[in-house]
Parts: C-alpha cells; sequence; structure tokens
C-alpha cells in the first residue's frame, strides 16, 4: 500500500497479511486513521507516514514497535500531538516528524538513546524542541527546517558529542545566538560537540555564527552552507576558522571577508554576495591568496579555477 491508498482506515484484515512484515511505506496514503493494531507488527523494522496529510494522530501503540528502526511522519500537517510513550522506541535510529505542539517536551524523546538522525519540519506553531536533547548521546545528524515560530534551540544542545552535522533553514523567529534556559560561561569545561558540516538557510535573525556553535569546531568544519542570511557578518570566532574544505555561501551580503586561513579549502561557490565576490577576484582580489589553492572556485556563476583534486 503507497502513495495510490484511498481507503480512510487501514482494515484489520491487513493484520494478518502484515503480521511479519519488516518494512512498511505508506508515503502520501489518504487515510485518516492509523488503527491499534499497528503496534502488533513486532517485526516491522521500517515505517514510512510522510506526507500523510490527512491523518490526525498516530495511535500510542505505535510506541510497541521495539524493533522499529526508521519512523518517518514528517509532512503530516494535521496531527495534533506526538505519541505519549515514544521513550519505549529504544532502537530508533531515524525519525523525521511533523506536528502542530508548540514544544516536544513530554514525549520522551530525550529517552531514545540510539538515535543518530532526527529531522523536525513543517511545524508552524513549534516554538521549542525539548529539554534533555543532550542525552541523546548517539545523535548525528540534526536538521531543523520550516517551523517559522522556532525561537531558540535546547541548551542541551551544544553538549551532543557524536553530533556531526547540524541543518537549520526557514526559521525565521530563530536567535542562534542563545539557547533556550542557558547563558554560556567562558570556564564552561563540559564537553561539547565537534561539528563537520553545518548548513542555514534563510535565518534572517542570525547576525554572527555564535560562539557556542563555534567554540569546540573551529578545527572540525570541514563543509559550510549558508544561504539567505541577510544579517550575517563576520565575528571574530569565524576569522579563527581553519579547516573547511567545502564552503558555500549565497545571499549574505553583509558577510564582508571570509576566514583568515582556508589551507584545506578544496571548493568554494560563492553567490549574491557582493562583498565577497570583490574580494576573492582572481589575482587582485584582498582574500584570493587565502583561495587560491582551491580545486574550483565559482563566483556568482563563473568558475575561475578549476584543477584536478
Amino acid at each position: 500500500m503507497g502513495k495510490t491508498a484511498t481507503s480512510k482506515s487501514l482494515d484489520e484484515n491487513c493484520l494478518s497479511r502484515f503480521q511479519r512484515l519488516r518494512v512498511l511505506d505508506l508515503f502520501g496514503s489518504a487515510f485518516e486513521v492509523l488503527p491499534n493494531w499497528i503496534g502488533n507488527l513486532k517485526h516491522l523494522r521500517y515505517l514510512n507516514l510522510c506526507d500523510c496529510h490527512h491523518i490526525k494522530k498516530l495511535p500510542n501503540s505505535i510506541c510497541e514497535l521495539q524493533n522499529l528502526l526508521s519512523l518517518g511522519f514528517a509532512g503530516c500537517d494535521q496531527i495534533e500531538e506526538l505519541p505519549k510513550d515514544m521513550r519505549k522506541m529504544t532502537r530508533l535510529i531515524f525519525l523525521s516528524l511533523t506536528t502542530k505542539q508548540r514544544d516536544l517536551n513530554g514525549h520522551g524523546l530525550e529517552h531514545l538513546k540510539s538515535l543518530q538522525f532526527l529531522i523536525i519540519w513543517g511545524c508552524d506553531n513549534l516554538e521549542y524542541l525539548f529539554e534533555g536533547i543532550q542525552n541523546l548521546t548517539s545523535l548525528h545528524t540534526l536538521g531543523v527546517a520550516s517551523c517559522k515560530n522556532l525561537v531558540s534551540l535546547p541548551h542541551g544542545l551544544n553538549n551532543l558529542t557524536a553530533l556531526q552535522t547540524l541543518v537549520i533553514e526557514i526559521c525565521e523567529k530563530l536567535v542562534l545566538s542563545e539557547l533556550q534556559g542557558f547563558k554560556e560561561k567562558e570556564d564552561d569545561d563540559h564537553q561539547g560537540f565537534s561539528l563537520q558540516s553545518l548548513e542555514t538557510t534563510y535565518l534572517p535573525k542570525l547576525e554572527a555564527l555564535p560562539h557556542w556553535l563555534l567554540r569546540r569546531s573551529a578545527n572540525t568544519f570541514k563543509n559550510l552552507i549558508i544561504k539567505d542570511c541577510e544579517n550575517l557578518t563576520a565575528s571574530p570566532e569565524w576569522h579563527d576558522l581553519t579547516s573547511f574544505e567545502k564552503v558555500e555561501i549565497a545571499r549574505c551580503r553583509r558577510l564582508s571577508s571570509l576566514p583568515e586561513t582556508m589551507q584545506l579549502l578544496k571548493r568554494l561557490h560563492i553567490e549574491g554576495c557582493p562583498v565577497l565576490s570583490e574580494r576573492c577576484k582572481q589575482e587582485v582580489g584582498v582574500d584570493w591568496p587565502k583561495i587560491a589553492h582551491a580545486s574550483l572556485i565559482s563566483l556568482d556563476g563563473n568558475v575561475i579555477s578549476v584543477e584536478d583534486d
């Protein structure tokens, strides 16, 4: 049953057919109710409910799928609330979600210690994620996108030691310089993350990459994508970043310079950033000596340096 499914519910007769199922892909289906017997599919490893726009609630029995490795319901924009016992889904590795809630507390997400990928998408009412995010000790990738009322990220985020990739897109109220309930101290010795990849798109309140994000990642950042951050400027910490291999910056008109040392740089793409483009002009730009060794440089669509890696 996939995109062509049109029934408003899954018939109980399906249970006998699905009993030993490992993969259930219901992407884009038109059903309105996910039955309680879904929790009896003990062998299920992969459940895809993404873009099921008519479903309003996931039964709590879904939390009995303790062998489930992947659960996706991003794009289910009518879901009022997450199941309450998600802490039981201890083997879950991948989770993508959409909900109408203002915050995600009270559902046990902080207990998903096997979780490696968490995608939060299209949550129009979401203002805050959840407490205890630092307990997700396996989390490798966090993506937050199209959450127009999100104002801050939780303070435990900067203690996710396994986090390597952070993607934040289209969150117009988000203030990255502050973590909810947390004021950074210079002598804070908690072990934090060391990011390898950061992607930010359309964060109008982003004025500088925050210290909490950069302080332990200055020597680990490899990939950077920043787009449509119109108020982003270069902070002192920005100039300390040394390990970039691939950098893409688009439509950040106030960003006036690149980091001072980028000896590992392989690819650079700049678009819609007049000051940066001028500074990176071949041979004559102020920043040209920083980037001349890269194998590919593109300025506003003009490839000016291509060499074999």
